[in-house]
């Protein structure tokens, strides 16, 4: 009778230690996706930091464009993506509040407002963006087309575009990246809910 009382007390304590363990393992996949998606926004906010003091030191300091055109179209350049590196600082912002060691029902509440935020600016925000970017490029064909050649001109256009679907695809790809995370912890932490 003591080895069958033994027996059971091993196989309660086993059975209560697992959910634990479990669940702490689902906590630390969360955090590790967390970490992931917070990465990709420093990396976005850098990436385009840079691209920005760039076109600044071209558009600014090394080529002064004449035409009020091409004015408006470099800095429209630069201000889309110092909208969207502003974004990202937001993301970033947004992103750490929540917190994987909230009550289950809360984390799940602010992963799922942040997932939709993220669809969001990955959508319609980036496409305009994106847009926005490519026609202030375009305003500058103008001034582009007093120092160049037709030839030159025709492949700086097919230069631009096939630039845009590169960058599209990159782009693309990331974004899946990232909504795959977060709706990975979003998934963990329903699971969390579900088994409370």
């Amino acid at each position: 009778m003591d080895d069958i009382s033994s027996l059971w007390q091993q196989a309660k304590a086993s059975s209560q230690a697992q959910p634990k363990s479990s669940i702490a393992g689902l906590m630390q996949a969360a955090e590790a996706r967390k970490k992931n998606a917070l990465s990709a926004h420093f990396g976005n906010a850098a990436i385009l930091l840079v691209t920005v003091a760039i076109l600044v030191f071209y558009f600014y300091y090394l080529y002064n464009f004449e035409d009020v055109l091409s004015k408006v179209g470099y800095n429209v350049m630069i201000g889309g993506l110092v909208i969207r590196i502003m974004i990202e600082g937001y993301s970033v912002w947004r992103s750490r509040k929540v917190k994987i060691s909230d009550t289950v029902r809360e984390s799940v509440q602010n992963s799922i407002s942040f997932l939709k935020f993220r669809k969001y600016v990955h959508g319609p925000v980036t496409l305009f963006i994106l847009v926005t970017y490519f026609i202030g490029f375009y305003l500058l064909t103008p001034e582009f087309n007093r120092y160049f050649s037709t030839f030159w001109m025709i492949m700086i256009d097919i230069s631009a575009f096939v630039a845009a679907i590169i960058l599209t695809y990159y782009i693309r790809k990331g974004i899946k990246q990232e909504i795959q995370d977060l709706e990975k912890i979003v998934e963990i932490q329903s699971h969390l809910l579900s088994s409370e």
